[in-house]
């Protein structure tokens, strides 16, 4: 077994965290709710807004192979105007899911040196896709009610 610096450990926690924060609001988005008015699930109205019946959110975000699948295909169902920047937004997410699991994973592989620093880069990619899905996702579901965007 590797022995782990506690600087890496600590890195590869933070890295994880952000990961699955962002797998969760990908199963936020695979509840279908993306947009006003269009709903999909067991899911209710509360004061007018909709809210995912939270066994829908959970059957997503523990799925196997993850929560990516069903916002890939709540993507397709936004208004074409948004439609490519959500899409885009959730493959981006897809991918950096993907490279966070992979640098876990090449700590154990022969030869492989990965630092904290590494796992703190990655982080800070998922950390600013997760943000800007966010936002998307804020201004499809209240597009009045949402805050302005910051780039």
């Amino acid at each position: 077994m590797r022995r782990l610096t506690e600087e890496t450990v600590l890195a590869v926690g933070r890295l994880t965290l952000a990961a699955t924060e962002l797998e969760y609001l990908l199963a936020e988005i695979g509840t279908g709710h993306t947009d006003r008015g269009h709903h999909t699930g067991r899911g209710h109205h509360i004061g007018g807004d909709y809210q995912p019946d939270r066994h829908d959110l959970a059957a997503i975000f523990t799925a196997t192979g993850g929560p990516v699948p069903a916002a890939r295909s709540r993507a397709q169902q936004v208004e074409p105007a948004r439609r490519a920047e959500f899409v885009g937004l959730v493959e981006a997410a897809a991918t950096y899911l993907v490279q966070s699991r992979t640098a876990v994973r090449a700590l154990w592989l022969d030869g492989n040196r990965v630092d904290a620093a590494t796992f703190d880069e990655i982080a800070g990619l998922v950390l600013r896709c997760r943000d800007r899905l966010q936002a998307l996702h804020d201004d499809l579901t209240h597009p009045a009610s949402a805050p302005p965007r910051t780039r």
